[in-house]
């Protein structure tokens, strides 16, 4: 056995399949290409892992229950669905045995720009087609996003990861609380506790279409706690690149489940979107189906996987922008619910539960539990000083020392405060290794509310204006009050945009933010955030002009 868990290359499972090299991992196993030595042709292999001792009773219960659960997803049929050829108990593990498919993720494919809409109705209606044999068969898949959906050869759409069930009736695999799948694309009643249903699994078909023709997940935000309160309240904006695609992508993303169209409907548009014709008159509705007979699978049951979007922003010129190329204010948005701060950290406690041997979160080393993080960017070479500030000169102290901190891992070198020291690191490979995103945290003091981040993710195919004008929108969504001044700039040549928001989530909070998106489609993030309204504010925006006009980012301004 390797040092991580697996198996070396060449291990025959099964007395049959043979390893030959490892091509994926996720939280709840290790998936390997192995040949089928009886008939001779490539496969994929899933050993199962979880945390925990593999003798331990309650370990073994899971696995056995897993063994049942996986043979009950071997009973959805369809062309789109990937096939379970065997599940093979290995030293008391169930081993999933499934057809090998050649090719790449959606996911990847998104990372070359966004596709048109004939094309993502084409491989929505594939994944639509295997969702509904699955829930003809009471199985809820919950795990619906591109880095699930392979493209073969031949143009062949195949949604895979059907490989856990949750039978009703069973202990479940998670606690309850506790969420399965990538955090942007689950339903908003799945957190409410309403429980997944097949209209859920629509949900996420709808942001998975919405990613296709935007290239850009709508409720994507950048901590796990304004992901949370976007897709709980926030409305994502329309869709500009849909075409006919628009209106339903729309309705598959009602917040009332009950209102969602049915997979026939989304079927019969999807095909007409495909072909190029008309769309259909919209279905008359039918009752939504009872989730609590449903049962639920995802492979990745183990493993809460956000593709975080805490980005470094690179520094600004010291040359105030241009008014023509400053965008008028957003109109107020439309009145929503409200979603307490209670609500919301209920939600997010549910998402970090561990349980059961099962660890389902992703977290901040060490670091950041606030609700929400503001995206406020002041423009570029001009702070102004806040109002209503307490004078009081030891605001106006500028740090006697700043040091430069190389951080390699986002190509970026960081000046901040010599009394400044790191808050938290994180360097997540989130779904893939192509668009890891790395995030580093400083603060003066573990209990200060004054907080310097910068963040990289490797892949970004959006404008910087509107990349800040989604960071925004979730302080609006969820503070009627919430205030936020854009401006569009430039970065060394690069695109950048600024947002400089203050909201109230029980503590008013002002946030500067600046987005860069580098000539690699890299997306950075430098953020300030601040109590308002207080000495530290004012303490703030100079942080926030010192720390912009010293960064350097990318290999050709640091070297690295």
């Amino acid at each position: 056995m390797s040092a991580d868990g697996g198996e070396r290359d060449g291990r025959l499972v099964g007395g049959r399949y043979r390893l030959a090299e490892r091509i994926g991992s996720g939280g709840m196993g290790t998936v390997w290409r192995a040949v089928d030595e009886l008939v001779g042709r490539d496969v994929a292999v899933k050993q199962p892992r979880l945390p925990g001792d593999p003798h331990d009773a309650m370990v073994r219960r899971i696995y056995a229950r897993l063994h049942r659960e996986a043979r009950a997803a071997a009973s959805v049929d369809h062309p789109a669905a990937v096939t379970i050829h065997d599940v093979v108990l290995e030293d008391g593990l169930p081993w999933i045995v499934m057809e090998l498919i050649r090719g790449e993720s959606l996911h990847e494919v998104l990372q070359r720009g966004a596709l048109a809409p004939e094309e993502s109705a084409r491989i929505g209606l594939a994944v639509v087609g295997a969702l509904a044999a699955a829930h003809a068969q009471g199985i809820v898949h919950r795990d619906v996003k591109p880095a699930n959906v392979l493209i073969g050869t031949h143009g062949r759409v195949v949604l895979t990861d059907f490989g856990i069930a949750h039978i009703k009736g069973e202990e479940s695999l998670t606690v309850s609380g506790e969420f399965v799948g990538s955090l942007e694309f689950i339903a908003p009643e799945r957190m409410s506790g309403r429980g997944a249903g097949p209209e859920s699994d629509l949900w996420s078909l709808g942001v998975l279409l919405y990613a296709a023709v935007e290239g850009w997940s709508p409720f994507r935000r950048t901590t796990m706690e304004s992901t949370l309160a976007a897709v709980l309240s926030a409305q994502a904006p329309p869709p500009e690149r849909a075409g006919e695609l628009g209106p339903l992508i729309e309705r598959l993303l009602t917040k009332d489940p009950d209102l969602r169209p049915g997979a026939a409907e989304i079927a019969a548009a999807l095909e007409a979107v495909a072909e190029g014709r008309s769309l259909p008159a919209p279905f008359e509705h039918p009752p939504a189906q009872d989730p609590s007979g449903m049962r639920e699978l995802s492979d990745d049951v183990g493993t809460l996987r956000m593709s975080r979007r805490d980005n470094l922003k690179p520094t600004v010129p010291d040359t105030a922008p241009d008014p023509a190329l400053d965008p008028a204010p957003d109109p107020a948005p439309a009145p929503k619910s409200r979603r307490t701060p209670a609500l919301l950290a209920a939600a997010l406690a549910g998402a970090l539960l561990v349980g059961g041997g099962v660890w389902l979160g992703v977290s901040v080393g060490g670091g950041d539990t606030s609700y929400d993080e503001g995206v406020e960017g002041a423009p570029p070479g001009r702070v102004d000083a806040p109002h209503d500030i307490p004078d009081d000169s030891s605001a106006s102290k500028k740090p006697a020392a700043w040091k430069t901190r190389p951080e390699r891992k986002i190509d970026a070198e960081i000046s901040v405060p010599s009394t400044y020291k790191v808050f938290a690191r994180e360097d997540s490979d989130a779904d893939h290794a192509r668009t890891a995103a790395r995030l580093v945290v400083y603060s003066p003091s573990e209990g200060s509310l004054l907080q310097v981040r910068l963040t990289r993710e490797d892949t970004a195919s959006t404008p910087a204006m509107t990349w800040a004008k989604q960071e925004a929108a979730t302080w609006h969504d969820n503070d009627a009050g919430a205030r936020t001044n854009y401006t569009k700039t430039s970065f060394h040549g690069y695109d950048a945009a600024i947002a400089d928001t203050t909201y109230d989530d029980g503590t008013a909070t002002r946030c500067m933010q600046l987005v860069i998106i580098t000539a690699d489609q890299e997306f950075y993030e430098l953020r300030v955030d601040m109590p308002k309204g207080t000495r530290e504010e004012r303490e703030g925006t100079a942080l926030f002009k010192g720390v912009r006009d010293r960064l350097k980012i990318g290999k050709d301004m640091t070297g690295s």
